[in-house]
Parts: structure tokens; C-alpha cells; sequence
């Protein structure tokens, strides 16, 4: 899945499962909820992908053996930082990130291939993954543009400009206000 994918679809999610969120969300916790979707991928492709040093672009932070504590260490410096929502928020990404990379094997039966959620206890899948950043570009750069890859962009660009309508509008980090809401004093 494209990381803007990631992003979009974990946002939509978090505001439907937090409605709030979307006159109460501050930067932080916008920024929080955008690095949990990344994390996974930001941690797993490059240190499988370009340095070697893990098995696969989708093992050690795409892991509940790692994710687990580390949601738990996030929560608890959240809570005690008086920033509960941002912590939330990044917890939230994470793990939509591991499900939305589940949800296809799921669905099509391969549940061989959800081996990466509990690895290292279980092998990571198979997975079609460049030997190198140059094969990765490629990969990227060579993908088709399709009436499907379109809409994906579409969408994307959409619930982009509405995030960033969302980030520009939250108050700065820290104080959960509403610029538009602000009392005059």
C-alpha cells in the first residue's frame, strides 16, 4: 500500500472512530497519527531494503512483539506529558497501518502471509521486495498508470488537501485550541 494510502485511510478512520478530533486535534496529535502511519514502512524498507539488515520490508516494526511495547512506552510518556490524545493518535496509525497491510492476505485466505505480525516468533512472508534503492525507484517510478492507480491518486490528493485544511486550522501544538472558536476576551 502507498503511504498516502496509509494516511488517508487511517485519518478518515481515526475522525469516525474520534469525531471530536476534528475541532479538538492539535498539531501535535495530527503529526502524531501521520508518523504512526508511516512508522512501520519508515523503519522495516530501508532497514531491509537498502541496509540488509532485516529479513524483510515487513518484519520487525510491522511486529506486535515490537509494536506492543512500544505503543505502551508511547502511551506512557503521553500520558505523563499531560499529551494523552497525541499518544492516541500515533497508536491509532500504527495499527491501522498493520491492519490495512493484513486486510489483504485476510481476505484472499493467505493467512500464511500475516507470518510479519508476529515475527520474529513466526518467518515473514515472502514478499516482492527490490534488492536495492535503485530497484525500488524503478519499481516506483515504473508503475503503471492505470484507471484504478487515478483514482488512488485522486483520492489521495483529496483527503490530502482536507488533512492539510485540518493541520492548518488545529492549533498549535499544545494548546487543543480552534483558531476559528477562540473567545475574544
Amino acid at each position: 500500500m502507498w503511504p498516502w494510502a496509509h494516511l488517508g485511510l487511517a485519518y478518515v478512520a481515526y475522525l469516525l472512530v474520534r469525531p471530536r478530533a476534528w475541532w479538538r486535534a492539535d498539531r501535535l496529535t495530527l503529526g502524531a497519527l501521520v508518523l504512526g502511519t508511516q512508522l512501520p514502512d519508515l523503519i522495516d524498507k530501508p532497514a531491509a531494503w537498502v541496509f540488509g539488515v532485516l529479513p524483510s520490508g515487513r518484519s520487525l516494526a510491522h511486529s506486535l512483539v515490537f509494536v506492543l511495547p512500544l505503543l505502551l512506552i508511547v502511551a506512557v510518556v503521553c500520558r505523563r506529558r499531560a499529551r494523552r490524545e497525541a499518544g492516541v493518535a500515533f497508536g491509532f496509525g500504527v495499527l491501522s497501518h498493520l491492519v490495512l497491510d493484513a486486510l489483504g492476505p485476510f481476505l484472499a485466505g493467505d493467512y500464511g502471509e500475516l507470518g510479519f505480525l508476529l515475527w520474529p516468533l513466526t518467518p515473514p512472508p515472502p514478499y516482492d521486495e527490490p534488492g536495492n534503492l535503485g530497484e525500488l525507484l524503478t519499481a516506483v517510478l515504473g508503475t503503471q498508470f492505470s484507471p484504478a492507480f487515478a483514482l488512488q491518486l485522486a483520492v489521495g490528493a483529496l483527503l490530502g488537501t482536507v488533512f492539510c485544511y485540518h493541520v492548518w486550522r488545529a492549533g498549535s501544538a499544545g494548546t487543543g485550541d480552534d483558531p476559528g472558536r477562540r473567545r475574544r476576551r
